[in-house]
């Protein structure tokens, strides 16, 4: 693991809480880096997650797979420092309801969940951190969930292209249909609708 990733996380942290360079020093060697391919999982539903993973590069999705056999994307890891776990999982210790499916070359940073806690217990900034990374989650959680509510589909794919204009190139329509919660055909009648196609 290269110290320019353990400092490049640092920095996405720091963004979120200040965390001074001594307690960082004191909790980066409980860090460790995964590098997976495309169509591996960092994941499946049914595991028990143990850890919290930050993104360092590449790209991945988060989705549930009904009996059926139908798969519904619940979010897509792309910025740097991006949080992947399942929350009920690591807390509760059962089963996650979703898997997280690699897209592309991916890299990311680990910490137990126990250690991630522990650390908060030792150390104030790190407890603070913790505190701001659920705020975030929870946000993002209720933001997700008004669009659901508040906006039409053209509205959510207008929404979609601002927040993940990165990536909207690269990922295949029918995996942003799904996470819209429309067909793909009612996606291609949307981009017709916009003139982006």
């Amino acid at each position: 693991m290269s110290n320019k990733q353990l400092e490049k996380l640092h920095s996405v942290l720091n963004d979120i809480s200040p965390i001074s360079n001594e307690t960082w020093n004191r909790v980066k060697p409980f860090f460790h880096l995964h590098r997976l391919k495309e169509g591996e999982y960092l994941f499946n539903v049914g595991d028990i997650v143990k850890d919290f993973f930050f993104l360092s590069s590449g790209l991945a999705r988060y989705y549930y797979l009904t009996e059926e056999g139908k798969e519904f994307n619940k979010s897509f890891a792309v910025k740097e420092g991006h949080l992947l776990s399942s929350i009920s999982s690591v807390v509760k210790d059962e089963p996650s309801p979703f898997s997280v499916e690699i897209l592309s070359p991916f890299e990311c940073l680990s910490i137990s969940y126990k250690d991630f806690l522990a650390l908060g217990d030792k150390y104030q900034e790190w407890n603070h951190l913790t505190i701001r990374i659920y705020e975030a989650l929870v946000i993002k959680k209720e933001c997700r969930e008004a669009d659901f509510l508040l906006l039409n589909a053209t509205q959510r794919y207008e929404k979609f292209l601002k927040e993940y204009a990165e990536v909207v190139d690269v990922l295949p329509n029918y995996h942003i249909a799904s996470y819209l919660g429309i067909t793909e055909v009612g996606l291609s009648r949307i981009r017709r609708t916009l003139g982006l196609t």
